[in-house]
């Protein structure tokens, strides 16, 4: 029983990588990273009727590679913020940039896509790992690679006029 505890302990610590072997590996990862497949657009206080479809012109070097509408869902994700989502979803260089207009609002250009090592936490572990995470909208880093549309003076809606503001 003893050699059995011994040899499964030797296994175990033999089969762990250190913290700086996982950052490491990490690093590596993310220096291979060449493509995103697409990011989230949030729209916050946009009624369907404010912005139903979205423009989206992708660019590699000079060449516009793609071109293309879509419809933005109509489904609400959180009401207090009344925010809606749609996915750009297409294979996307870091290099390329990306345009994005909604009726009546400026064209955004996205671009600057980015990997980051970032610490994977649980109870029991630390880990390291490769994610997309930034990228630059109009100029500014945008962290946890989003992009968003608020409508200009939006509040949050109070819990108590939800029902008057959705009618429902």
């Amino acid at each position: 029983m003893k050699n059995l505890a011994f040899v499964l302990t030797s296994v175990f610590l033999l089969s762990c990588e250190s913290g700086k072997e996982k950052l490491s590996k990490a690093e590596k990862e993310c220096a291979a990273q060449t493509k995103i497949d697409g990011f989230p657009v949030s729209f916050f206080g946009y009624f369907p009727k404010d912005a139903d479809s979205i423009h989206i012109k992708i660019k590699r070097g000079d060449q516009v590679i793609k071109s293309y509408n879509d419809k933005i869902p109509d489904l609400i994700s959180d009401s207090l913020r009344h925010q809606r989502n749609y996915f750009v979803k297409n294979e996307i260089l870091l290099t390329d940039t990306v345009f994005v207009k909604i009726k009546s609002e400026p064209v955004k250009k996205i671009y600057g896509f980015t990997y980051l090592v970032r610490s994977h936490n649980t109870m029991m572990n630390k880990d390291w790992g490769c994610d997309f995470y930034e990228l630059i909208v109009d100029g500014k880093v945008s962290q946890g690679a989003t992009v968003d549309f608020t409508i200009k003076n939006w509040k949050i809606i109070d819990r108590k006029d939800c029902r008057k503001y959705y009618h429902f």
